[in-house]
């Protein structure tokens, strides 16, 4: 049975010091001090001139089959009597069957494990947004993400952990807004959203993603149109087009690609009316020639189609890859934009599609104020942008226009507009677009 060391008092601890070997060389010497039976002051040689060396607490202990050594801190900051207690709390998780070691290493990949889940959205909202302005075609639409951010969600969540944030959280935060910017405060869910899945992804989070709207936010605001009624077909700012037409690029792709966002870019590219789009059939177009070709409608006041006249719309080089898109391009019969079922797109999609899934202003018939609104802004000539809208006049100067229909300008005119919905890149030099004479004051 081997000895008990004697319990030595504080005095004599303070005076222990380290050995000399047979060289005569100092080393370090483990002293035992008593009162915890295996626990010993270490003391080591001084370095660099000093008088005494470093001394540390070490308690040897049998684990199992094995004999350990743990340390228990330097002396003096921690003192003979807290050296003890740690001694004999280690002593007394060994009796229990506890590994002292193995415990600690859980501990600390445990600490691991949650530092690495440790993301503020804050943190996590800026990573996002420099992958957008990546995607982005202008540096105004990264612009205006920071802003919606710094705006309308960072003051409110920024300092939450991801992994914490909860549906109450969002709802509160959406309440400061939504009843005065509804279109605004969807859209910014929708980033909201995407960056909580950015997380999810990466494994910072691991329960679902409380910033889905539909069937889950939606439920807990009045519909939009309830609180901010439109009127006359509200439009889309043409500063935001290529933002938009991003967004419409990556609706639910997920699931895959719906017919109707597809139909929707076609009628942007076309600047056409929903019913226009939706109704036509592959019979109505050349490809070859690049023309669709819309009949006269073959009754007065046939709403399906809104023409008293037979007209010829260019069909851009976006608008044309849209059409061989659709899964009526192999057979080139019948409807060409049908919903997954095969039935008809339902004109009521188009009314409130931006509003509701997109959360961008305006409706889609508001597209062709879009588009005029932009041909003011780049002095495009007037009767073009109008023969491009299919609008006709009285007026006999228009009339002359409207007979001729303007076909090779409004080819140009549509083909610099589908540039600049899918770029960002305005043209307004005069052999490209049709623009009228400035008049110099």
């Amino acid at each position: 049975m081997p000895k008990k060391a004697k319990e030595l008092p504080e005095v004599a601890i303070r005076r222990l010091m380290h050995g000399i070997s047979r060289s005569e060389k100092p080393c370090k010497v483990k002293h035992p001090v008593g009162g915890v039976s295996g626990l010993y002051l270490q003391c080591n040689p001084p370095v660099g001139g000093e008088k005494v060396g470093s001394r540390q607490w070490i308690l040897r202990a049998r684990v199992g089959s094995a004999r350990q050594e743990f340390g228990l801190g330097s002396y003096p900051t921690i003192p003979t009597q807290k050296a003890r207690e740690a001694a004999r709390a280690l002593k007394v998780d060994i009796a229990n069957g506890i590994d002292p070691k193995a415990a600690k290493a859980a501990a600390k990949a445990k600490i691991v494990e949650a530092q690495s889940k440790q993301l503020t959205f804050r943190q996590a909202a800026a990573r996002y947004a420099i992958k957008r302005a990546q995607e982005y075609k202008t540096a105004k639409q990264a612009q205006r993400l920071n802003n919606q951010l710094d705006t309308y969600v960072l003051p409110y969540i920024g300092h939450l952990q991801v992994k914490d944030i909860e549906r109450h959280h969002l709802i509160a935060m959406m309440e400061k807004y939504y009843y005065e910017v509804p279109d605004t405060a969807i859209r910014v869910i929708g980033h909201v959203r995407k960056i909580i899945q950015q997380a999810i992804i990466e494994g910072k989070r691991t329960t679902a993603n409380p910033a889905e709207w539909a069937g889950n936010l939606s439920l807990m605001f009045p519909k939009k149109g309830s609180i901010a009624p439109t009127q006359h077909h509200p439009s889309l700012p043409w500063e935001q087009l290529p933002e938009f037409m991003v967004a419409l690029s990556d609706y639910d792709k997920p699931k895959g690609r719906k017919p109707e966002a597809d139909c929707l870019a076609f009628i942007i590219h076309t600047i056409s009316r929903p019913s226009e789009a939706r109704l036509m059939s592959w019979s109505e177009v050349d490809l070859d020639k690049k023309v669709w070709t819309i009949e006269k409608a073959a009754t007065k006041g046939d709403d399906k189609r809104k023409s008293n006249k037979k007209w010829l719309i260019p069909l851009t080089g976006p608008a044309i890859r849209i059409l061989k898109a659709q899964p009526s391009y192999a057979k080139k019969r019948g409807r060409i934009f049908s919903r997954i079922d095969g039935q008809e797109i339902p004109d009521a999609y188009f009314g409130s599609n931006i509003n509701r899934a997109l959360g961008f202003e305006g409706d889609t018939h508001g597209f062709r104020t879009t588009f005029k609104t932009w041909c003011q802004e780049h002095s495009v000539i007037d009767e073009v942008s109008e023969l491009s809208l299919k609008h006709t006049n009285t007026d006999s100067t228009r009339a002359a226009y409207a007979r001729s229909q303007l076909f090779e300008d409004r080819k140009r005119l549509l083909a610099a507009y589908s540039k600049y919905a899918m770029t960002g890149e305005s043209i307004t030099k005069s052999n490209v677009v049709p623009i009228r004479k400035r008049t110099r004051k």
